[in-house]
């Protein structure tokens, strides 16, 4: 691999973690569990729960690079085992983009050498 290759894959890979998103969802995809005739694909369970408005988006936090963020609450209370588990996907979606980075920066650095 040539370095230009390798800082254009490195670069790829950057624009991936340039915002982290999390949203924590209620609600109920029984139905569509149901209706999955045993194909348990829970992905798209999941996208057609949210077009069909069978979940309500609860909690959502997106951080970008740069360090702008934006947060939102649905309004009344919210369980705090909710919060809990939120702020648990936050934090590991940093730790993971963090591994990347190290993993990126490593190769790089055995690349110029």
């Amino acid at each position: 691999m040539s370095l230009t290759s390798a800082f254009e894959a490195l670069n790829a890979g950057l624009k991936d973690f340039s915002k982290l998103e999390v949203r924590t969802f209620t609600g109920d995809i029984s139905a569509l569990i149901k209706g999955s005739a045993g194909d348990l694909d829970v992905g798209k369970i999941f996208d057609a729960a949210v077009k069909e408005g069978t979940l309500t988006l609860r909690l959502y936090t997106r951080l970008e690079a740069d360090g702008d963020s934006d947060q939102f609450f649905s309004e009344g209370p919210i369980d705090p085992i909710l919060v809990e588990a939120h702020a648990s996907a936050f934090q590991m979606g940093q730790e993971i983009r963090h591994s990347y980075l190290e993993l990126f920066q490593d190769i790089a650095k055995r690349i110029i050498k």
